[in-house]
């Protein structure tokens, strides 16, 4: 309980601050965090040195201090959302690739958002009250679940219905049917669903929920990322939508699109590396 308790009080304490000094405060919260957790900051230094063999040490110190400090500034962000639940949110958002998003609602077989660790995240969670259809993300549910209850309570502050994985197949197909949209995370190791499928150039588990739910719906597969423009506000960008390819067995279309899905991550991490979360082991045998 006592993880609980001192989310309770960090939210209470970021909702009195301002947003520029809980934004600081979070990026230095994060950055203390590279120093003190060991385990970690290990962590994203071998996941680094994996993907960017050519690059210094002291580069890859860098990125992860900086990807540390991101995590920092998202979970600060994140704890203010009852402030910014009931405001106007029509100035702080600004949309990129909409017309992605319109085309797939005009086939009316639903949208499945593909998202990742990459940017401010967590404030994806607001878009649905941009759009005037149903919508709801699938998460992993926290161990504690006193802590998971409050999290879940957050994420519903924005306006969307929250999904455990653990949610049948048929609720996301009937939500699906419905012309709604569905947001799956992609870029964490796969334990259930997964593939072994190229990523930074090397095997990892990937998950391949999107493109069976998506073989399975004939909804349309678009990933979207978000990011802070560095002022007040947010840069949403709906990639273009991930064409189903033609000619392949059942099998071999699922694994080429969960390729194509990492892909368009690695695109992303490669202009700005500090946005994505180095800090988990994404590959299974990463000396190998």
């Amino acid at each position: 309980m006592f993880a609980y308790y001192l989310v309770l009080l960090a939210r209470d304490l970021i909702a009195a601050a301002g947003a520029a000094p809980a934004r600081s405060c979070g990026k230095i919260l994060g950055r203390l965090a590279w120093r003190l957790d060991r385990r970690h900051r290990r962590i994203a230094l071998q996941n680094l040195r994996l993907a960017f063999p050519g690059r210094s040490p002291s580069w890859c110190r860098k990125i992860g201090r900086e990807s540390f400090a991101w995590m920092g500034f998202n979970l600060v962000e994140f704890l203010r959302t009852p402030k910014l639940a009931g405001q106007d949110l029509s100035g702080l958002f600004r949309f990129q690739g909409w017309e992605a998003v319109k085309r797939a609602r005009a086939r009316g077989k639903g949208i499945i958002f593909v998202t990742f660790h990459f940017g401010n995240w967590e404030y994806l969670g607001f878009v649905p009250r941009f759009f005037n259809f149903p919508a709801a993300v699938v998460t992993q549910e926290i161990k504690n679940p006193a802590l998971d209850g409050l999290v879940s309570e957050i994420r519903e502050m924005m306006g969307v219905e929250i999904l455990p994985k653990t949610e049948s197949s048929a609720t996301l197909l009937n939500l699906l049917r419905r012309n709604g949209a569905v947001a799956i995370v992609a870029d964490q190791r796969a334990r259930k669903m997964g593939l072994e499928v190229e990523f930074l150039w090397r095997p990892a588990a990937t998950t391949s929920a999107p493109a069976i739910l998506a073989l399975r719906s004939r909804a349309a597969l678009i990933p979207v990322f978000i990011a802070f423009d560095g002022k007040d506000g947010y840069q949403v960008n709906f990639e273009d939508e991930i064409e189903v390819p033609g000619g392949l067995s059942r099998s071999e279309t699922i694994k080429e699109i969960t390729i194509r899905i990492n892909r368009v991550l690695e695109k992303r991490i490669m202009v700005a590396p500090e946005l994505w979360m180095w800090g988990h082991r994404r590959w299974l045998n990463p000396g190998k």
